[in-house]
């Protein structure tokens, strides 16, 4: 009992009561509470939308079978699946955001789409003024050094890096996800498909134009040969770019298999309304009970 009473909780009941009477039920508490609900719908009604565009692709069975065909481990070599990093996802990830592809998708008018007004011609979307940051041209100013003035395969490379990056769903699983947040559902769909079939176009024209030169020089040294053994190596080697070429000059995807196709959620995922109104309802009512507590107290704070 006499521990109780040194907590003298009475007291400090009435002291919570009094500072909810003073600071926390009052009018301008009330107030400030519909401020913040005024505050909130304007903020909302003034957000951009986003949207999530997502899709679901699966490391491509054609890569597969033709490692197999090739042979285990010397084959996975050869078409360059040896990586740690999941094979043909590597590739394909380093294909999709490489300046290589970035130009082809430009050549097809994608930058006009992105920074211009969609014109195709070539003329209009290889003079597109690029339209730089305050701080940027201020900072060239004082340095001396020039800007860009026209959008790029380059800034097109740079979109693609930072707003579509490949990833595994879970370490180790073939499900790969490409996932971006944009306020224009029709656009990013259409650009998400485009960037994947050309990037696995892109991967199947390479390794082809590779064994074609593994072919060519082959040749070279199968007519200068001289040993039997070399010989039936060499004609091996033929053999094998020839199969690989057999198995990327179609239209078939390589690198991938879509398992999901580029899709929009039915709902944005942004703005958040909750959080928004639910953040200002606190944060307005602790400045409420703030500044009631200051003109309370100001002379004891002074």
């Amino acid at each position: 009992m006499n521990y109780i009473k040194k907590l003298r909780l009475k007291e400090r009941i009435h002291v919570l009561e009094d500072f909810f009477y003073e600071y926390i039920f009052t009018k301008r508490s009330i107030y400030a509470l519909g401020i913040s609900l005024v505050f909130s719908f304007y903020v909302i009604q003034n957000s951009t939308l986003q949207f999530n565009i997502s899709t679901t692709l699966k490391d491509g069975a054609q890569a597969s079978e033709m490692r197999t065909g090739l042979g285990g481990v010397a084959g996975q070599l050869m078409i360059g699946g040896g990586t740690s990093d999941g094979g043909s996802f590597g590739e394909f990830k380093s294909n999709m955001h490489s300046f290589a592809l970035a130009q082809r998708m430009w050549q097809q008018g994608w930058g006009s789409k992105i920074y211009g007004n969609g014109d195709l011609d070539e003329e209009y979307f290889n003079k597109i003024p690029k339209r730089q940051q305050t701080s940027d041209r201020l900072a060239a100013y004082l340095m001396g050094y020039d800007l860009n003035k026209y959008y790029s395969a380059h800034d097109l490379q740079s979109y693609i890096k930072s707003n579509y990056a490949p990833d595994k769903k879970t370490r180790g699983s073939q499900q790969i996800i490409i996932s971006t947040l944009t306020s224009d559902k029709e656009h990013a769909i259409e650009f998400m498909n485009a960037l994947i079939i050309e990037t696995d176009n892109y991967g199947k024209e390479s390794l082809i134009q590779k064994s074609n030169e593994i072919i060519a020089s082959t040749f070279k040294q199968l007519a200068t040969s001289r040993n039997s053994s070399m010989s039936s190596a060499l004609s091996s080697t033929i053999n094998s770019e020839y199969f690989k070429i057999a198995n990327l000059d179609n239209d078939m995807p390589y690198h991938i298999d879509i398992i999901d196709p580029p899709h929009s959620s039915e709902y944005p995922v942004s703005p958040n309304i909750t959080a928004i109104i639910f953040s200002n309802l606190i944060t307005f009512f602790f400045l409420s009970i703030l500044f009631s507590f200051f003109l309370k107290n100001k002379e004891d704070l002074w």
